[in-house]
């Protein structure tokens, strides 16, 4: 009796067991892996942001965890593509502007509307205030990646040394106001016969970088610049723009050296003070107010300037989508974290934390979008809402920018004709097609 009420005990015990094992087997956490050229695990506001992002989800979805898998944001998209025909993606991924039309045609994205939008109220669409943002992820009847942030490049400004110089920054509404205030603002403070604050910086290298006045110049001369996916650059506009953006580095007040500086270059060298007006992305902000020597306050931005000073330069629509492959084994719970990352409490996330301009309108009655330090975002919105642009999505415009850049080296380095420089760029952008 004895023998066999241990052996009884011992069935209990094991099928103890075997039912815990069972249960926890059941509930297993699903990981949901993601790439994207942010860590939560370093400290700029946007990681920093994402990292809380990740934890509040996992917290009200105890079944699923995310895992994140930091990329080099210019390789990123491409090698998603690649991964789609090899087998071997992520669950979730960033889509930047330039590489949406790549996704488009990759095949490799997810039907967005099905997986997410369509569980959303009547009116959850209409809060996202960018509708070319949200139009541009379509393809053939498919939604195939939702915007996270919208970013643009611009023109940042130091207001102390514009008020220093007696600059008022409404006369940077104009390409000429822009050039005779960094002539002026172009100093060697220290009588070593060395440039130490440059007037103007701006991306020039043929890989990470943004729009210079080249390309926006020529945007607003109102002649078709493309035609389909075909690139007309060689325009009266583009010879003025290319002229124009030549000049800056010709009168010395953009160092020649803007040939090989990227946008992280341009990012880090205006927050240490080396620029007193710089191109680089409205996305960077949070960085630059983070890491500016001369104190956030002093960072202003404006909307691109025009030839005659009049409205606002076309202010172009970039900034990073988020989209689920559509071979995940995880695709239910993938839907779930993008459909996170969007939502009101994600865009809240995005915009008073990690410092990006809010995709949906709703929060932007958010007190703390009305502060005086937050009035970039208002300038942003109101130039998008006056004049904006988005690249053609249907192209492949990852050379668009390049090309131009290398038009600008012509000119600048071997001396060519502005058209012919312009020519050049556009069969380049052509071939890539």
């Amino acid at each position: 009796m004895h023998r066999h009420a241990i052996t009884t005990a011992g069935r209990a015990a094991v099928l103890t067991l075997t039912a815990a094992f069972l249960a926890t087997a059941a509930h297993a956490d699903t990981t949901v892996t993601m790439w994207t050229f942010l860590d939560p695990a370093k400290t700029s506001p946007r990681e920093v942001a994402l990292k809380q992002m990740i934890e509040d989800f996992e917290a009200e979805n105890p079944g699923i965890k995310v895992r994140v898998e930091p990329q080099d944001f210019a390789q990123m998209p491409p090698k998603f593509f690649l991964g789609h025909r090899t087998g071997n993606n992520p669950d979730v991924v960033w889509i930047d502007a330039k590489n949406l039309g790549g996704l488009q045609q990759s095949g490799a994205g997810a039907d967005l509307e099905k997986l997410i939008v369509d569980k959303w109220a009547p009116d959850g669409k209409a809060d996202f205030f960018v509708e070319a943002g949200w139009e541009a992820a379509r393809h053939e009847g498919e939604l195939v990646a939702l915007p996270l942030f919208h970013g643009a490049s611009v023109i940042y400004y130091r207001s102390d040394l514009l008020a220093e110089a007696g600059i008022d920054p409404e006369t940077l509404s104009s390409w000429d106001g822009i050039a005779t205030a960094a002539k002026a603002l172009t100093k060697d403070n220290d009588g070593d016969g060395r440039v130490d604050v440059w007037g103007f910086g701006m991306p020039l290298a043929p890989l990470k970088t943004e729009s210079t006045p080249l390309l926006i110049g020529m945007l607003e001369g109102g002649d078709q610049v493309f035609d389909g996916c075909k690139a007309n650059f060689d325009t009266e506009a583009g010879r003025r723009a290319l002229t124009f953006t030549v000049d800056l580095i010709n009168n010395g007040v953009t160092p020649k050296d803007a040939l090989v500086y990227n946008v992280d270059d341009i990012t880090e060298q205006f927050a240490a003070g080396r620029y007193a007006i710089a191109i680089t992305s409205i996305l960077r902000y949070s960085v630059i107010a983070k890491n500016a020597s001369f104190g956030a306050e002093n960072i202003g931005v404006i909307p691109w300037p025009t030839w005659d000073g009049e409205g606002s330069g076309p202010m172009p629509v970039s900034g990073w989508w988020v989209a689920a492959w559509n071979k995940s084994p995880h695709l239910e719970e993938a839907g779930k974290f993008i459909d996170y990352m969007v939502s009101p409490a994600g865009v809240k996330l995005w915009s008073t934390v990690g410092g990006q301009v809010p995709t949906r309108r709703s929060l932007l009655e958010d007190d703390y979008f009305k502060k005086p330090e937050n009035g970039w975002v208002s300038t942003m919105i109101d130039a998008w809402s006056a004049n904006s642009w988005m690249e053609p999505t249907a192209c492949n415009t990852r050379t668009l920018q390049s090309a131009l850049n290398e038009a600008t080296a012509r000119v600048l380095v071997d001396g060519i004709d502005p058209g012919e420089a312009l020519k050049e760029a556009a069969a380049k952008f052509d071939d890539a097609q």
